[in-house]
């Protein structure tokens, strides 16, 4: 063979080679570009978010040094600037604990469609610590499952997960029904601007006792119609006046209300419930809190004040929580009172008539960071038991006392180094007539959603979230009877009333 031959060979050969190579990197990046090329649409769409940013059709560039195509649009802009809901819809995905890359939601459209918010904040405000958590990242009710409407405040703009060290922004994708990138620039072109966030509607499972009214609520369930299903009651936080709102389990109408004290009384009230007189049928048991003397009141289902007395010291403004059960197998509901802040853990038992019957020291006399109380009335007559958790400062252990002050069982509900203090419940696990005792534990600032239930003897029953977000810490207050749970939100968030959903304690990640 000759050497021309060889050379000709050689060159052929390489320019084979190089437009094997050529082809390529031509298909390479015909692939990347090839999502935009694709599908290119406009939805009906509010823009995502409140304020000046900046943004490009970047749909489709190469991402990870080419092995990737980007199939949204970045929109820069502020740390913790607000995100709204794009369109009506109902959460499909919310990130919880955050993931590779980072906080983010999904929402699914009446048609398929499917809008991601990725790379929300996970800062502290004003840093870049990363420990931000989801009470920084999300608003209030975002949860898998519930609807938003279109302007709804959503969450927050970040940097989270893969995002870390990039400008903050908000990763936007629109996914048709098949799950195909649609390039969101036109739609995001033609979507009008917001200045603030629309109003956030009640959900399908939440009532509101106070309406818009942030200062949170206390809680107790009973029967005021001798039926099998427990009524509820709810009273007004700290900075609302001390009205008292009366449902049905149902929780969708409320059957009465009234203010306990004088309407110009903000320091929120606690309430109970308990047959104080033998009639088969709960009477309703008020509180005043901190700012409010020791004033407790006893009232008739409609409204009608039976008795009313003073549980400690006139001069004790430090707020007082109180409970109502049969301790001593009479049939009539002893009242069980506690400070809820200062004054010792000084326990008081009376009677319907406001009479004192016995009075003991739950925790250390030195410890000033209030006390919760319930009654866990045992079945078939049998006397039931004081259920005593503490307040900020006081760790979580919960005692369990007789009528006489003698402290029968004591258990640690959460870890050892939660400190900002418990509320607790006890009711019975059903409507049976034989059914046992349980006592609820919720932490009351600062611990999430966290219900727990115990046994009387202090052994878990469950422990699961409930209709509420992982991730708030605002508190939470709590009561049962008949086998049915009611969450009370305290303050930070409006006062809403649910019961626990089996489905909302679902790690929801994508």
């Amino acid at each position: 063979m000759s050497t021309r031959l060889v050379t000709n060979t050689y060159m052929k050969q390489k320019i084979l080679v190089f437009c094997l190579i050529l082809s390529l990197v031509t298909i390479q990046f015909l692939d990347i570009k090839s999502a935009q090329a694709q599908l290119i649409g406009t939805r009906d769409i509010a823009f995502p978010v409140i304020g000046t940013v900046t943004y490009g059709d970047d749909f489709g560039d190469p991402r990870d040094g080419g092995k990737r195509a980007h199939e949204g649009n970045d929109i820069l802009g502020k740390k913790m600037q607000q995100l709204v809901a794009a369109v009506d819809g109902t959460l499909d995905l919310v990130v919880y604990p955050e993931a590779s890359w980072g906080y983010s939601i999904t929402i699914e459209d009446k048609d398929g469609y499917k809008y991601n918010y990725l790379h929300m904040n996970n800062d502290t405000p004003g840093t870049d610590d990363a420990h931000g958590d989801g009470m920084n990242a999300y608003a209030i009710d975002i949860l898998r499952g519930l609807p938003v409407v279109r302007g709804q405040f959503v969450g927050y703009m970040g940097d989270s997960g893969n995002a870390e060290g990039t400008s903050p922004h908000l990763h936007f994708e629109i996914r048709t029904p098949t799950g195909e990138p649609l390039n969101p620039y036109q739609s995001l072109k033609a979507a009008p601007r917001l200045t603030a966030p629309v109003a956030r509607p009640p959900l399908p499972n939440e009532t509101l006792p106070f309406g818009e009214f942030a200062g949170g609520m206390s809680v107790a369930a009973g029967n005021v119609d001798k039926d099998k299903n427990p009524e509820v009651v709810t009273g007004a936080g700290p900075g609302g006046g001390p009205l008292v709102r009366l449902y049905d389990d149902d929780r969708k109408k409320s059957l009465k209300d009234f203010y306990a004290y004088a309407t110009n009384f903000t320091g929120g009230i606690d309430v109970a419930m308990g047959d104080v007189d033998d009639d088969g049928k709960d009477e309703i048991i008020t509180a005043p809190g901190p700012g409010g003397g020791p004033h407790i009141k006893i009232f008739k289902s409609d409204g009608t004040v039976l008795k009313e007395f003073f549980a400690y010291d006139t001069s004790f403004t430090g707020g007082v929580n109180v409970a109502a059960g049969d301790l001593d197998n009479d049939g009539k509901a002893e009242i069980v009172t506690a400070p809820a802040t200062s004054g010792g853990p000084h326990i008081k038992i009376f009677d319907g008539s406001g009479v004192l019957k016995k009075e003991f020291f739950a925790y250390d006399q030195n410890f000033q960071g209030g006390v919760d109380v319930a009654v866990a009335e045992k079945s078939s007559r049998k006397a039931g038991s004081i259920v005593t958790a503490p307040g900020i400062g006081g760790g979580s252990t919960i005692k369990i006392f007789d009528a006489t002050g003698k402290m029968s069982k004591e258990f640690v509900a959460y870890d050892t180094n939660f400190n900002l203090g418990l509320r607790v419940s006890a009711g019975a696990s059903s409507t049976s007539t034989s059914a046992k005792p349980q006592i609820a534990v919720m932490p009351a600032m600062g611990g999430g959603p966290h219900l727990k239930t115990f046994s009387i003897l202090g052994k878990v029953d469950t422990s699961k979230l409930t209709a509420f977000e992982p991730w708030w810490r605002g508190g939470y207050d709590i009561a049962m009877d008949a086998g049915k749970i009611f969450i009370g939100s305290r303050a930070g968030r409006r006062a809403s009333l649910r019961i626990p959903d089996s489905t909302s304690s679902r790690r929801s990640r994508r």
